[in-house]
């Protein structure tokens, strides 16, 4: 997802307390390995959704699974412009191939274009952790993260920090339940979970069906409210 710095929330969960635990929970350690991502993310076809704001086309944001034994590579790319009176007011570009063996994230590499500032992060898996390098230089972190593109995996609202694989390093997260909802998709409508998340570089709704398929999202970007609309 894109670099959305806001989100409305419920009126009882304030922004700036969300940001506190966001980032405390960065400092909460990491309970137990996650299980298979390959064996979670089998069952998931090719994404792709519309983004939409006010109703009209914008751009899309894709992910692809490549399963080869027990390794999966996903990749992700995301290119949404905002137009007013024929100009370009906003482009967020991002690319990133992420390599996947068994719990653990193996490598990854990406690429952003976040409205003309432009970002590359790679990264691999160590003895000790995940070494991962960013415009802040190489960081060690723990290897048994999600990442931030990790949208497409249900899991990701239980967990409290995720590998930044737009920035580089480490982010926390925090996530709030909110009612389940009906989502219109191209094999017809579903009940989906929907949770709000926030962290310090995006925020916004994800919906996920009753299989983990992630089926819709909803964010803020630059002030404008965004959505994805599943297209296959």
């Amino acid at each position: 997802m894109g670099s959305a710095r806001r989100l409305h929330y419920d009126s009882r969960v304030t922004r700036r307390r969300l940001l506190r635990l966001a980032t405390a929970a960065a400092a909460v350690p990491l309970l137990g390995p996650l299980p298979s991502v390959r064996a979670h993310a089998a069952a998931f076809r090719d994404l792709r959704f519309r983004a939409l704001r006010q109703g009209s086309p914008i751009g899309e944001h894709r992910v692809t699974f490549r399963p080869d034994g027990n390794r999966l590579t996903v990749e992700t790319r995301v290119d949404i412009a905002v137009k007013l009176l024929f100009i370009t007011a906003f482009r967020f570009k991002h690319e990133a191939k992420e390599i996947w063996q068994s719990d653990r994230l193996v490598s990854v590499t990406s690429r952003t274009n976040d409205n003309g500032t432009l970002l590359e992060v790679s990264g691999n898996a160590v003895a000790d952790g995940f070494r991962i390098i960013g415009d802040d230089g190489p960081v060690l972190i723990s290897g048994r993260l999600l990442t931030s593109n990790t949208l497409w995996d249900a899991r990701i609202v239980r967990e409290n920090r995720l590998i930044d694989v737009q920035h580089g390093g480490e982010v926390g997260l925090v996530t709030k339940q909110l009612e389940d909802e009906r989502v219109d998709t191209p094999q017809g409508p579903v009940r989906a979970s929907r949770h709000h998340m926030i962290t310090p570089y995006y925020a916004g709704s994800v919906f996920h069906d009753s299989d983990g398929r992630w089926v819709k999202g909803v964010l803020e970007l630059k002030g404008e409210r965004v959505e994805y609309a599943l297209a296959t």
